[in-house]
């Protein structure tokens, strides 16, 4: 198939990686795949890192003539062209129009967002072959504001991450000096109070007399969010167990030495990478149930559920993990085995190429 993928903003995200990981599975599996994007630095240079070109095209609104014209040209040849954000439903139908195109369209919702689609656009979005979301809370929610859309042209198809190159990494515990027998626990993604940051910390708080260390890996939002934090941690005590190692391009075989991974997002996510991160490498995870989550972890088998904004209920789920070494590796275990048999990056490929064919 001749694909072409659209990026959906002008950032670096994990949309953009999601796009990336797939085409590259798709070019290994004989598939043409080229790419699409705003006039965006930040991608098209992240692309030209990894040995891909990039097509721009001009983007004022969803009715943009130039980027019609672009477009059209751009997709001519194209058998599906999956584009990864509602506001080029319209620009896409239209240049499928213009170009005399037989191509499959197929959006993909990343997002658990209500967001209803403007009546005057439904047109164009009834055109579309298929929506796939990550998750079914990505769609319900979709669907609750969006009833109109029928929806048997909608599928899910879980998120997945593809197998990681293992390479050698700096020992966070001899740059921390955490001593061998004190549990290791890892945050990873964008440190900030709406992933839980800061329940994490008045979660430890709650832990002081407990051994453990705790690293955050990624960037800070705010950069000085961090300062809030050790402010906390300072005042309870526990400053010298927290620790802020930054972004970092290697943070999957930093997390591979994690004891426990924590992702206690307060936000409705609809998929959470980090935590199908930690399975992969048979870490056990504790993570909030307001999103995609319940769907691929089951309390208390491959992960730990807690509520959101709950230090108390984070804390206790921390703690039972920290004190019993069997529960640890046995969730560790079956996180892995779930992720084996029914997320890998295989089994996500077969399942995205199928409804680009149209089965």
């Amino acid at each position: 198939m001749n694909i072409v993928q659209i990026f959906p903003g002008k950032i670096w995200g994990g949309a953009e990686q999601y796009i990336t990981d797939l085409g590259t599975e798709l070019t290994a599996r004989g598939h043409n795949v080229s790419y699409v994007s705003l006039q965006s630095e930040p991608v098209v240079s992240h692309l030209s890192e990894t040995g891909k070109k990039c097509e721009t095209i001009p983007f004022s609104w969803s009715l943009d003539r130039s980027a019609v014209k672009k477009l059209a040209k751009l997709i001519r040849n194209a058998d599906v062209v999956c584009i990864h954000s509602t506001k080029f439903v319209p620009l896409t139908v239209l240049a499928k129009k213009k170009a005399s195109s037989n191509a499959r369209i197929i959006l993909t919702r990343h997002e658990a967002h209500r967001t209803p689609a403007n009546p005057f656009f439904r047109r164009y979005f009834r055109q579309l072959d298929k929506i796939v979301f990550v998750s079914e809370i990505a769609r319900s929610t979709w669907m609750g504001s969006n009833s109109w859309f029928p929806i048997e042209k909608t599928c899910v198809v879980h998120n997945s991450i593809p197998p990681y190159e293992a390479i050698p990494v700096e020992s966070l515990r001899e740059k921390y000096a955490i001593a061998p027998d004190t549990p290791l626990l890892i945050f990873s993604g964008r440190v900030r109070e709406s992933k839980g940051c800061g329940d994490i910390v008045r979660a430890l708080s709650m832990l002081s007399s407990k051994k453990f260390a705790m690293v955050f890996l990624g960037a800070c939002r705010p950069k000085d969010y961090s300062v809030k934090l050790m402010e906390k941690a300072t005042k309870e005590g526990i400053a010298d167990r927290i620790h802020f190692y930054g972004f970092t391009s290697q943070a999957r075989n930093l997390m591979g030495q994690a004891d426990i991974g924590l992702s206690p997002s307060i936000v409705r996510d609809s998929f959470l990478l980090s935590n199908i991160e930690f399975q992969q490498q048979g870490i056990p995870i504790v993570t909030t149930n307001n999103g995609g989550q319940p769907e691929y972890v089951t309390d208390g088998v491959t992960g730990l559920l807690v509520n959101p904004k709950n230090p108390e209920q984070l804390a206790d789920a921390i703690d039972r993990l920290l004190t019993d070494t069997d529960l640890r590796n046995r969730i560790g275990r079956a996180g892995l085995d779930y992720f084996n048999a029914n997320l890998s990056y295989d089994k996500f490929t077969d399942r995205i190429i199928e409804v680009y064919s149209g089965k």
